[in-house]
């Protein structure tokens, strides 16, 4: 069963970049946290103090999005990671029908469903650290980030607005949590989310020449080592991000690095 969780993986983070992506162009001063995804049963769940299916899902995921949902407790976010992942997957045949639930839910799930900040948030970070640990691998969080300006008069073919400036940036941070147990899910959440938002800031608050004229790169990943360090904690260790790609179209040309 192991062999299939890279294969169920994949999917979810292609997903999980099609939301990032979305998120992306909706809107220039934007970035959205992407989440993988997935079908199927969960053992021993959580009962759920919360509405159970949405109108938002279709009827593919809604059993999916039911069992998933039942986690969301009253008091989930004061859950230590510890006790929170293994209640959604302690083995690697639960961990398969996890990630084959939140695939499921996460690639049809809209972004006005009152659960839509849970599954791709806290659910997604959880699955990540369950696949990674499952596989030995290092723990990563994906963090799209764009900035978009000067909007032109006219849309591309599917509707959306064109901007002579836009720059978009993929990288990935890498973190440990060395104490599950004493780490809370509001506090990871909370850690991850405000490490991206202050990038996707910072970055906001460049001017295009400083984008496309400068060391961008370097730029990022020294603001991304200051975070880091101000974000660490004891039980809690977040590392600098690592670049992969960067698209700079500033209207006389494009620059991908």
């Amino acid at each position: 069963m192991k062999k299939c969780l890279p294969i169920i993986f994949a999917a979810l983070l292609m997903v999980s970049a099609l939301i990032g992506c979305a998120g992306q162009n909706s809107s220039p001063e934007q970035n959205n946290a992407a989440a993988p995804s997935g079908e199927t049963t969960i053992s021993q769940p959580v009962t759920s103090t919360t509405g159970a299916s949405s109108s938002t899902v279709s009827p593919t995921a809604s059993a999916a999005y039911k069992k998933l949902i039942a986690y969301k407790t009253g008091n989930y976010e004061q859950q230590s990671i510890a006790d929170f992942n293994a209640a959604l997957a302690s083995t690697p045949d639960e961990l398969t029908e996890f990630l084959a639930a939140v695939a499921d839910v996460i690639s049809t799930i809209s972004p006005s469903d009152e659960n839509y900040d849970f599954f791709t948030t806290t659910i997604t970070f959880s699955s990540q650290e369950l696949y990674c640990e499952h596989m030995e691998e290092e723990l990563t969080f994906s963090m799209p980030l764009s900035k978009q300006s000067r909007p032109c008069d006219y849309l591309d073919e599917d509707g959306e607005t064109v901007y002579d400036f836009s720059c978009f940036v993929e990288a990935n941070v890498a973190y440990s949590i060395n104490a599950p147990e004493l780490v809370a899910v509001a506090e990871r959440d909370k850690a991850l989310l405000t490490f991206k938002e202050e990038m996707q800031n910072y970055l906001n608050g460049l001017s295009e020449e400083e984008i496309a004229g400068g060391d961008i790169k370097k730029m990022l990943i020294d603001k991304a080592t200051d975070l880091a360090n101000s974000l660490s904690t004891e039980n809690m260790k977040l590392s600098s991000c690592e670049i992969y790609m960067i698209d700079i179209n500033g209207g006389a040309g494009e620059v991908i690095q």
